[in-house]
């Protein structure tokens, strides 16, 4: 048990050491959205945000105590990812054996980070709690299943794809169908029920229901731009991982069959917008599965010998090629260029001043301390500023507040940084004079 121990604790130091070593993503709303609420601004309310709340609410609890910046936000990430691997191995150990669980960790420490996940998004932190109620499922306790799926879902909605498994397994036992499903209800409005009440009472429930569910559900999935599909390249080698299902799939027991249910419902939130980062929440549910097969496998099996041969060979091959692209690249949006223009603006302004940031990175209203002048603030996408009334809005804040300084990043010819808000843009234009211009971004202040 030592030497497992040992083991344990050498993966757990590898995988971050990987992750301080490799390039994070350090989103801007991972530091905007809870820096704004810190700041009085109510979610959905003062903040158009198209996804539920509960990862912002832990954010701003966690930047309220240690405050805002891109440290802590990588600290907050790198324990989110390490309470991921301890729930990897300790439900592969439960379900399965130690050997499986040391497997399935080392497993999805490599993958974990292949797939962009050395950074906060609302997939990782779903995935996180998806997996709590993975294991509620396979222990037969659907009311704590129930209570971890809800809280999955106010972390992102695409935690709905996940009732699919979850309903297959509950159909599964035909004798209990009812009772169970009636407890997994039950765990679900035991959060849900609270969680209406709370944004009734602070009055958010109808611009969260605007927002969280009617933009974010049926509205940003089709909106122009925002649908980005892989060429065939990208998604051969985005699926060649999961092919570990393929012998996991010859194995009868319905454990193993439906924990490949649960993997690919993990990778829906690819669609329509595909980006490596939204395959998080199958990655535990592929280490699970490769621990499984590795543990398990007849030895005298040629053909699945041959097989696992084969894909830790093309594994390390795409791992081999991501190592050379992402080693010691530090921080995306937060590079050369933003400090700079951070820098400047701290210098040229005062904690609490209004700035307008246009076409760029909105975390320079994190890193500077400062305020946009816009309540609601709404994204610069075509999918949020062309909806009715929005730019209205936002030219009106502007003419209110005046802010001390305009940063607007020039727009480009193709791409989503050609979409120029017209109001918003014109008022700029008119009220504003080009003072200098830092690393390309131009800065504007009141004629």
């Amino acid at each position: 048990m030592r030497k497992y121990n040992l083991i344990l604790v050498g993966v757990l130091i590898l995988h971050l050491f990987l992750l301080f070593h490799f390039q994070f993503t350090a989103w801007p709303e991972m530091l905007l959205w809870p820096y704004l609420m810190i700041h009085g601004w109510l979610p959905y309310l003062n903040i158009a945000i198209p996804h539920t709340p509960l990862l912002l609410v832990k954010l701003f609890v966690f930047y309220k105590i240690f405050g805002v910046g891109i440290n802590q936000l990588k600290i907050f990430t790198w324990l989110s990812i390490l309470v991921l691997d301890f729930l990897v191995f300790w439900i592969g150990k439960k379900l399965w054996n130690v050997k499986t669980a040391l497997i399935a960790l080392a497993t999805f420490a490599f993958w974990q980070i292949f797939f962009d996940g050395n950074g906060l998004w609302f997939d990782l932190f779903m995935g996180l709690i998806v997996l709590i109620s993975y294991y509620f499922v396979q222990k037969k306790n659907y009311f704590w299943a129930g209570f971890f799926w809800i809280l999955a879902f106010l972390t992102k909605q695409t935690a709905v794809f996940f009732l699919i498994p979850i309903g297959l397994e509950i159909l599964r036992d035909k004798k209990t169908i009812i009772k169970n499903g009636e407890k997994f209800i039950l765990g679900i409005l035991i959060i849900l029920v609270p969680f209406i009440l709370i944004l009734w009472a602070f009055g958010i429930l109808p611009a969260f229901i605007d927002w969280g569910i009617k933009f974010g559900i049926f509205v940003l999935p089709k909106a122009t731009g925002q649908i980005q599909l892989p060429d065939l390249k990208t998604l051969f080698v985005s699926l060649l991982p999961f092919s570990i299902f393929i012998p996991v799939l010859f194995y009868k027991k319905t454990r193993n069959i439906y924990l490949f249910v649960w993997s690919i419902v993990g990778i829906f939130g690819a669609y329509p917008r595909f980006e490596y980062f939204h395959f998080q929440p199958a990655i535990p549910f592929l280490g699970l599965a490769t621990g499984f097969v590795v543990s398990h496998y007849d030895k005298k099996n040629r053909l699945i010998k041959s097989f696992l041969t084969i894909y830790l060979i093309g594994s390390l091959i795409l791992f081999a090629g991501f190592f050379i692209r992402n080693w010691n690249e530090g921080t995306r949006f937060f590079e050369t260029d933003v400090s700079d223009v951070a820098a400047y603006v701290k210098a040229n302004s005062k904690p609490g001043d209004t700035i307008f940031v246009m076409n760029w990175w909105d975390n320079i209203y994190a890193l500077t301390n400062t305020l946009p002048p816009t309540n609601p603030w709404v994204p610069q996408l075509s999918w949020y500023t062309e909806m009715p009334g929005i730019q209205e809005k936002m030219v009106q804040g502007l003419s209110e507040t005046k802010p001390e300084m305009v940063l607007l990043q020039p727009y480009s010819d193709i791409g989503l940084s050609s979409y120029i808000p017209e109001d918003d843009f014109n008022y700029v234009q008119k009220n504003y004079v080009l003072k200098t211009t830092v690393d390309d971004i131009e800065i504007f202040v009141p004629k």
